[in-house]
């Protein structure tokens, strides 16, 4: 009895262990797996002869013998590349001696596993580099299986024993006939620091990538003929079909300043490029990448890691920051906007991409390689698993100085004293070791995410069993012991390989998984899976992560659900099979017997349709650097234009258009015709004007004679203070459409301005004015003061005594309301830095205070737009604001604000911005050294090096009293928002999930689609931000459909058409005749035009849209 409860506790013990965490890291005692890619740096190959030495190598995964159980292949830079058969249990044997793997001192880093000749067994292919003095240990090496275990290396026979220093490679069938071609990921030569080839071209064509087509028994290169001779520093790559075409397109990962390479497939053996279309931005020193579909909207998505790191220490003193020279020379160069962040491409579903990867928190997981997207849980969500860790931080900044000086210093003076002896290396004169000894090691934890939901991640690293420190590169997902989970395995460096147990098992959760088998490849096979409102969709492929694959198998976690209604396989030939009600947790084996193509869908119509003809007009934008004048600010203030505004203004009925110009550009005024087309005006009063900024205007009747006059606010940072060049502008109409320039009808105001929103709020018959001021040109953030204009017989003077509006703050838009329905109309004002402010109006005099929402703190934001109507139809004005959003670098909460303080703090006459964030909840400096002492010099005297900076938080950098006598300003919420009137508050409601990837410049309030509700028409995006943080550009504008209570849904690109994707700053709606326009500006681009549907005829277009 003692020994069987003995027994019990034992078993009871491991059931707990094994629940504790996701994972457990399996002793290689156990495994049998001894393998280890020992690195140690030489005079002969070293860090500082190649930058890749510390790179890593890759994981192989295949069942080379047909068993029923995945096998491993671990590549190996300097020592041997090894294969191991699974006997099951987690056990394995090394197979590697009698297997035929060649092990001749080659450099291995990536290893692919396929099968290239159609026989059923898998092949592998192994990519060598490194070693620019011997090209023959450079020839990547094909091994075709034997079977049993044996292989015979024919990389000669086949054509593909290339020696172009290739990383990776990647099979697919890139012209659909049945056999695997062959893509190269070829590096320029590897260039450390003092490697002969540092500083020479690298962008040669014997350098570029290669594309071999598979004849049957041999490879042909095609890389000029299809498309892709294109060099670059490609450190991954991934095959999807990511425009839903039914071909594979192609995705390469670059380090350094090449832009990632996105191609799609003309389905005619040739490709496009299509980076700078599809991608807003991209990764600086891309590393790996996975696409899977992530938020089971059936279109793949893209995860590209880089290398910043998470904390601020290891952020600050191994990265010294982003040279705006060096960044706009890249995007100049054709290199693309490209960001030290990692990215989460979120597909569009149109052939582009939106970076959401700052909103998911999965932006900075320091020096990354191998990302691995797969539902590792069995919740029916797609988890993140990252690979981290560099055997030496190379680019800490403090040692790569110490580095130069004592190199420097050490030929200097062997120089001089062998001033005749010219026949020696570098290491002749400086000590390997004294240098190594310089950088920095430090272990670092791999990442796991798990995915909650609505594209929500939460980082339980912690808690996954995954969290042992190491130098973690290639890995692969695959389920080992047939259990129905995903299991890890990980190529480390200078340590045991990791092989991670899955024990999702022992949860609840359900799955199932497909096999599939044909007698021709199968990877682009497309699988959707149905259980009730349940949809999950998975794409074969060949290569995830870095340098390796994973196991060719459709993998579904399900959750909770214990049955599946259906599974529908879209082959690579795009014939259909459906599976009804597969058994769950079970592997099932699926022979291709699909015999019906798919047909092409129908394209629905659309609610908005662009219309790329009627207004041809493109805002040109000045350039002018706002850094020289503050180094520390957020982003640029001097592109915030254009202004829009519409007014019948000539008296025909139809309504006119004005746009506003850059400076150095005319603003415009186009007239509409009878005929539905516009005309531009030839107004010279424009001309006179050209050289300012203009970023609002408004048509209105200032002076009741019965037409439409004009009032321009003028904005901009690019004048020094107080200049005229800020003053704004009242144009009175003749009545015809003409215009003239009245400058003494309105007071001087001389902050740089922001919005004019015109009503009669003193109800004496005329319209007045409020005139929200953006800053003091030159003094970001100081609070600018903001104007009530009185209308005196159409000249303009200031309210007087209105005191609450002295240094009102930086505000962005406004609007008249009655928000407390006491008769008067008051102005809800909106701005950075700034709470949600009300001016109330109190016979005639406004009393500044915030709005009181149910947030439970100041609502101070970084608002940028603010419309007000009924949203829930109660008869009471609600409000909806757009912010900064949350898919920002910039973080903030209650607990946690996000704050600029703004004082002199070296005492040299100008006062310095200071950022300030939290990190692990400590308030740092948010900008790095580099830049901080480019602001306040005197911290280069103080803290001579990087790592001490880095280690310091705000007050012992800037000094506790320094900070409280400064001007400070804080921020609470970056969440953009609904407030729904409660009478005696405001219900904060946040917008959907898709409404905050972005900032919100401006809102149409609308029933679009006829049900008496009104929704939302949302336009933004930022894409002046400063160059170290990732600009705001993942918006494409969104429609929001109104559910009644202040809560709305977000309706897609494909369903309502509507797409702005560029720096839009405005947005009005407009007839057109009959028809309704919806116009966008947008900053440095062409103004984007839809015309809509009427709703009456929505319900045959939309499925949410009501029966009409």
């Amino acid at each position: 009895m003692k020994k069987l409860i003995t027994a019990f506790i034992l078993i009871f013990s491991f059931f707990l262990n094994s629940q504790e965490t996701l994972f457990t890291l399996v002793d290689n005692s156990k495994t049998g797996i001894n393998f280890s890619n020992e690195l140690v740096d030489t005079k002969e190959h070293s860090i500082f002869l190649y930058a890749n030495y510390y790179g890593g190598a890759g994981v192989g995964i295949g069942d080379f013998d047909n068993d029923g159980l995945e096998d491993i292949f671990f590549a190996a830079n300097l020592l041997d590349d090894k294969i191991y058969k699974n006997l099951g249990n987690f056990e394995f044997e090394d197979k590697t001696k009698m297997s035929g793997i060649i092990n001749n001192g080659s450099w291995s880093t990536g290893v692919t596993v396929a099968d290239v000749n159609n026989d059923g067994l898998l092949d592998i292919y192994v990519s060598c580099e490194l070693y620019d003095d011997v090209p023959l240990l450079r020839r990547n090496k094909l091994y075709i299986n034997q079977g049993s275990f044996k292989f015979k290396e024919s990389a000669s026979e086949w054509g593909v024993d290339v020696d172009r220093r290739t990383r990776h490679s990647v099979f697919f069938d890139y012209n659909k006939d049945g056999l695997l071609d062959l893509y190269l990921l070829n590096h320029p030569p590897n260039t450390g620091n003092f490697s002969p080839f540092f500083g020479k071209d690298m962008s040669l064509p014997e350098y570029n990538l290669q594309l071999f087509e598979n004849k049957g028994n041999h490879f042909v290169d095609v890389t000029q003929s299809a498309g892709l001779s294109r060099s670059g520093f490609p450190n991954a790559a991934v095959i999807g079909d990511f425009n839903k075409d039914g071909w594979p397109d192609i995705y390469v990962a670059n380090d350094f300043d090449s832009p990632d390479f996105l191609y799609f497939n003309n389905k005619d053996k040739t490709f496009t490029y299509a980076t700078e279309t599809s991608l807003r931005h991209t990764s600086f020193y891309s590393m790996g990448v996975d696409a899977a579909d992530i938020n089971n909207d059936s279109h793949l998505d893209l995860m590209v890691l880089d290398m910043t790191a998470e904390d601020n220490f290891r952020l600050k003193s191994n990265m010294s920051g982003m040279n705006p020279d060096s960044f706009w020379k890249v995007v100049n160069d054709g290199g693309h906007y490209q960001y030290m962040f990692n990215t989460l491409q979120l597909n569009n579903g149109n052939d582009t991409f939106s970076d959401i990867a700052q909103f998911t928190g999965t932006a900075a997981t320091d020096w990354s390689w191998s990302s691995l997207v797969a539902d590792f849980d069995n919740d029916g969500q797609k988890d993140i698993y990252i690979t981290n860790g560099l055997l030496r931080d190379i680019r800490n900044t403090d040692a790569d100085k110490k580095i130069a000086d004592i190199v420097s210093k050490k030929i200097n003076e062997y120089i001089i004293q062998n001033p005749n002896n010219t026949e020696i290396t570098l290491w002749d004169v400086v000590d390997l070791k004294e240098l190594l000894d310089l950088l920095p090691s430090q272990k670092l934890k791999n990442y796991y995410y798990k995915n909650d939901g609505n594209l929500e991640f939460s980082n339980i690293t912690e808690n996954s069993g995954l969290n042992q420190p190491s130098f973690s590169h290639g890995a692969s997902y695959v389920d080992l012991d047939n259990d129905g989970d995903l299991d890890l395995v990980v190529n480390n460096v200078n340590e045991q390989a990791y092989i991670y147990r899955n024990n999702s098992e022992m949860s609840e959760n359900n799955f199932i998984r497909l096999k599939l088998k044909d007698n021709k490849p199968t990877f682009g096979t497309k699988v959707s899976l149905y259980k009730e409102d349940h949809f999950q969709y998975f794409e074969t492929t060949n290569v995830r992560g870095i340098y390796s694959n994973s196991e060719d198998i459709v993998h579904f976690g399900l959750g909770q659900y214990n049955s599946v209604d259906s599974i529908v396989i879209e082959w690579p030939d795009q014939k259909i099979q459906t599976i009804y009600s597969p058994k769950t947790n079970k592997l099932h084996e699926i022979k291709k017997k699909a015999k019906i193509k798919i047909q092409s869908e129908l394209k629905k119509p659309t609610i908005f349709t662009e219309d790329k003809l009627t207004l041809q007009h493109s805002h040109k934008e000045n350039y002018f650097d706002d850094y020289e004048k503050q180094v520390l600010l957020p982003h640029k203030l001097s592109q915030l234009g254009p202004a829009l505004s519409k007014g019948d203004v000539n008296g025909d009925g139809l309504e006119d258009l004005f746009v506003g110009g850059a400076s150095g550009q005319n603003a415009s005024i186009y007239f509409q015709l009878e005929d539905q087309t516009f005309i531009e005006s030839q107004n010279e009063i424009f001309q006179r004007h050209r050289s300012l900024e203009d970023v609002d205007a408004v048509f209105f009747d200032s002076d009741n004679d019965g037409d439409q006059d004009l009032y321009v606010v003028t904005g901009g940072n690019e004048f020094t203070p107080n200049s005229s060049a800020y003053l704004d502008r009242l144009y009175i109409n003749d009545g015809n459409g003409n215009f003239k320039f009245e400058r003494a009808f309105l007071p001087e105001i001389y902050e740089s301005g922001a919005t004019v929103k015109p009503f009669d709020f003193d109800n004496d018959g005329d319209l007045d004015l409020f005139i929200g001021s953006r800053m003091i040109p030159w003094n970001y953030p100081e609070p600018a003061s903001s104007y009530i204009l009185i209308n005196e017989n159409g000249k303009f003077s200031k309210l007087k005594n209105q005191t609450d509006l002295k240094d009102l703050g930086l505000v962005t838009d406004a609007e008249w309301l009655d928000y407390d329905g006491d008769g008067d109309t008051d102005i809800v004002v909106v701005g950075e830095w700034m709470p949600i402010t009300i001016l109330k109006n109190e016979n005639g005099n406004f009393i500044k205070t915030e709005l009181d929402t149910n947030l439970g703190c100041s609502s101070t934001g970084w608002w940028y737009s603010v419309e007000v109507s009924d949203l829930n139809n109660d008869n009471l004005p609600d409000i909806v604001v757009g912010n900064l959003g949350l898919n920002y670098k910039y973080k903030a909460n209650v607990e946690e604000p996000f704050e600029v303080f703004y004082d002199d703090f070296d005492d040299n006459g100008t006062k310095d911005i200071v950022l300030a964030y939290y990190n692990y909840g400590i308030q740092f400096p948010l900008r790095g050294f580099s830049c901080s002492s480019q602001q306040v010099p005197g911290l280069k005297g103080k803290f001579e090096k990087y790592d001490i900076f880095a280690s310091l938080d705000v007050q012992e950098v800037y000094g506790e009293e320094n900070l409280q006598n400064a001007l400070r300003l804080s921020v609470n919420t970056f969440e953009s928002a609904a407030l729904i009137n409660k009478t005696d508050f405001f219900d904060f409601k946040p917008l959907p999930v898709q409404a905050q990837f972005s900032s919100i410049n401006d809102i149409i309030i609308k029933d679009y689609d006829g049900d008496q509700i009104n929704d939302l028409l949302i336009v933004g995006n930022m894409y002046h931000a400063e160059i170290e943080t990732t600009r705001n550009d993942a918006g494409n504008g969104l429609l929001l459909k109104g559910l009644g209570d202040g809560n709305f849904k977000d309706i897609s690109i494909s369903e309502s058409g509507f797409f702005t994707p560029g720096d839009s700053k405005k947005a009005i709606s407009l007839k057109l005749g009959d028809q309704d326009l919806t116009i966008i500006a947008n900053n440095n681009d062409r103004l984007n035009t839809f015309s809509i549907k009427n709703y009456w005829d929505m319900s045959v277009i939309c499925s949410w849209c009501p029966m009409i």
